[in-house]
């Protein structure tokens, strides 16, 4: 079960922290037609299983669309409502890449290990215990980098493995529009724009009420890859943590990387 204490970002100023912590863009469609409007909510929530949050222009560091036509800023089309309406003039693959600006959480010690395990950061456990901070609470800067993968009219490109440029970065080396059930996708994570080695990445799935987790680790190269056994929703997730210096609200500093798209029959 994923913890029940970590706030979410991008939701309206003054709330207290929420249930769950995976957050994600969700397109009311992944196959517009081009030229259609695609209404985009925040999701956040539980096992691949959210609900919407206001998008809060205070909390967006950029909104970006990317496509065969080039990139666009879209960060000052956000305003603080429950969906933003987007619209894809042409065919082909859309991606949005959303960042926000970063948050602060402290957590007590147990519940920061807690949450490290959950996350796979074996190697924040052992970097607190080498320190002889495993008693000490979690002070946390922590930001989003959030991306979603569309195919309007129909048709697809190239642009699916387009580098957005966020911190922390999932890029489809295949083209989701081409998958299908059981058929291989592979993925490059980059962190500040080098392969991230090692970092567990997981892929979501849920149908009804099955919700499955698939777990694998990068390469060296940052690569990793899945085995899509079944039609629809997809997400990939990872998050990275490091110590950070400088800041006196916090020790650690994080990136949620979620990547969603959609998987055909």
């Amino acid at each position: 079960m994923k913890l029940l204490l970590l706030p979410l970002l991008l939701v309206a100023g003054g709330l207290t922290p929420l249930s769950a912590h995976e957050c994600w863009l969700q397109p009311s469609t992944f196959a517009p037609a081009a030229g259609g409007k695609v209404r985009l909510t925040l999701q956040v929530g539980m096992e691949f299983k959210g609900e919407p949050r206001a998008f809060n222009p205070a909390r967006v560091a950029a909104l970006k669309h990317f496509s065969a036509a080039g990139a666009e800023d879209w960060t000052a089309r956000v305003a603080t409502a429950l969906e933003l309406p987007v619209a894809l003039a042409a065919p082909g693959t859309h991606v949005l890449a959303y960042d926000s600006k970063p948050s602060f959480i402290e957590l007590d010690a147990e519940k920061f290990r807690e949450y490290l395990v959950e996350e796979g950061l074996d190697h924040i456990l052992a970097e607190r215990e080498r320190a002889g901070e495993s008693g000490k609470p979690g002070r946390e800067r922590y930001q989003r980098c959030i991306k979603t993968i569309l195919q309007a009219g129909g048709k697809s490109d190239t642009s699916h493995a387009v580098a957005t440029g966020q911190h922390l970065e999932i890029i489809a080396l295949d083209d989701p529009a081409a998958i299908r059930p059981g058929g291989m996708i592979h993925f490059k994570i980059l962190l500040a724009g080098q392969p991230l080695g090692g970092a567990e990445v997981r892929a979501w799935h849920r149908q009804g009420d099955k919700l499955t987790v698939l777990h694998a680790r990068t390469a060296a190269n940052g690569e990793v890859s899945f085995a899509l056994f079944q039609a629809g929703e997809w997400m990939i997730s990872i998050v990275h943590m490091a110590r950070v210096t400088g800041d006196p609200a916090a020790d650690w500093e994080s990136y949620w990387g979620n990547l969603t798209f959609a998987v055909g029959p």
